[in-house]
């Protein structure tokens, strides 16, 4: 559609940055930390001139050849991307990335999802490395990835990482441990000197054709999966990895969904993440992240849908008048907007959250805000900064450090909210995704308006980052199972 047809300046045709506007509740620490909000104004702007001008006009185009060929990739919006260090965000700006706190990579996440969550996942998920290298926060490896995402951002070229966790006989039952207790993998890793072997299969992988590194969690023995589930980091050029099927998706067509195989595929020691028995802690903590932000697209994919259906609405003329003037087409923009602002506020809050308590909190502790301080910029990635912090000693202050911060109690907790948020925010996708399409009617259903495109992206949501039902087990499971 003709950028002309967005007449209404509402939701992403407005002028941002409006999050003050649409939080209000920002507005109180706004006044108190005045930084902290206008870099996510900053990011807001940032992110919604990118959603408007380079992802919109190409959403519908993108999603065409993806349905031809599910291994399509818009590399040019990519390099766009990647110019603008979207995928590097959240590391800090002395290192070379955007310092962008959790709030301000929310901002991101809802921006670029409300018109594509495909393509923002191509940006956004792309952290899963540094999540993950923060999980296991052994310094020598936190600033070994940072400095490989850095580099890769400055030289223009691609660098993915998926999280393979899912397998063909265990979906969901790999997040859970009273589900991994019975399960039955269909992967598994085997201790050989000075390292370990890995066999078998991965399915329904984010990235996992494109990835260049996958964080596995695999057990060592498949009858006590829970006792022996470990992670590893496996660069995908070793022998003994391949790519299977991409899948070809209802939805989010831009993301690729792919099989990952391991064939007698080696691991040095050093790129075990988490020995054996500790592999479901690792996955729990990056749930605790990652679920709450899931739900976040949800809401941006409700969002998106309604602001898509407001605009069509608007233009659209019935005898007299216009479609939107229709007194039951404004209950209904009402119900779905009443709905949107409730789930929205719950998951800002939970970015709020993430920067006060959890893993992004590092980030403005005293010992990482004097490292970055000490440093120069030009050598703080150097090899002298980095043989630095391999130093066991080091390595091992930094991995308590952070545990003394992040707890196991705490990454309950944040499962819990994480989970709520995940099934509300995906669940609204739903709902809103299909009402919209009551209400512009067979006419606004047509491909070229591109809102029955976000029914189909709404559904894949509710069942990755563990299904809807398996949220809410865990959900009941953290809050009155406690109880009982």
């Amino acid at each position: 559609m003709s950028m002309d047809y967005y007449n209404l300046k509402y939701g992403l045709f407005a002028d941002a940055p409006d999050l003050v506007d649409t939080l209000p509740a920002l507005g109180k620490l706004k006044k108190a930390y005045p930084k902290y909000i206008k870099r996510a104004e900053e990011a807001q702007c940032l992110a919604r001139k990118f959603a408007r001008e380079e992802l919109l006009p190409k959403v519908l185009e993108i999603d065409t050849k993806c349905s031809k060929d599910p291994k399509y990739m818009d590399w040019e919006l990519w390099r766009k991307a990647n110019d603008a260090r979207f995928n590097i965000s959240p590391i800090p700006k002395k290192m070379g990335g955007l310092g962008w706190s959790a709030l301000d990579n929310a901002v991101l996440v809802e921006e670029l999802s409300s018109v594509c969550i495909a393509s923002a996942a191509n940006i956004t998920f792309n952290t899963f490395g540094l999540l993950g290298a923060l999980v296991e926060c052994r310094t020598g490896t936190v600033l070994k990835i940072i400095k490989m995402m850095v580099d890769a951002q400055e030289k223009g070229k691609p660098l993915f990482w998926s999280w393979a966790i899912t397998e063909p006989g265990a979906g969901t039952d790999v997040e859970d441990g009273e589900a991994m207790a019975t399960m039955r993998p269909s992967s598994n890793a085997r201790k050989v000197p000075g390292g370990y072997i890995l066999n078998g299969t991965k399915c329904f992988i984010t990235n996992g054709s494109i990835a260049d590194y996958v964080i596995a969690t695999i057990p060592l023995d498949t009858s006590n999966p829970r006792e022996s589930m470990a992670t590893f980091f496996v660069s995908t050029d070793s022998t003994g990895f391949s790519v299977g099927r991409v899948e070809r998706k209802c939805g989010q067509k831009a993301s690729q969904t792919a099989e990952l195989f391991f064939n007698d595929l080696f691991v040095p020691e050093e790129n075990l993440w988490e020995p054996p028995g500790r592999g479901l802690r690792h996955t729990r903590e990056i749930l605790s992240i990652t679920r709450g932000y899931v739900g976040l697209c949800g809401s941006a994919i409700a969002g998106g849908a309604l602001q898509r259906c407001i605009q069509f609405a608007n233009r659209k003329k019935i005898k007299n008048h216009r479609l939107i003037e229709e007194e039951w087409v404004q209950f209904a923009i009402s119900d779905m907007l009443k709905d949107i602002m409730v789930v929205r506020a719950a998951c800002y809050n939970f970015a709020l959250a993430m920067d006060t308590y959890h893993v992004w909190s590092l980030f403005d502790k005293i010992p990482v805000k004097a490292s970055l301080a000490v440093f120069p910029e030009k050598f703080i990635l150097g090899e002298s900064v980095l043989e630095l912090a391999r130093n066991r000693m080091i390595d091992w202050a930094g991995n308590k450090y952070k545990g003394s911060i992040v707890t196991d109690d705490l990454v309950e907790k944040f499962v819990k909210e994480g989970s709520a948020l995940k099934v509300a925010g995906t669940d609204l996708a739903m709902k809103v995704s299909a009402r919209v399409l009551d209400v512009v009617g067979l006419e606004g259903m047509s491909y070229q308006y591109g809102i029955e495109k976000y029914f189909r992206d709404a559904k894949v949501t509710q069942i990755y980052e563990g299904s809807n039902q398996a949220n809410r087990i865990d959900l009941f499971n953290n809050t009155i199972g406690e109880m009982i």
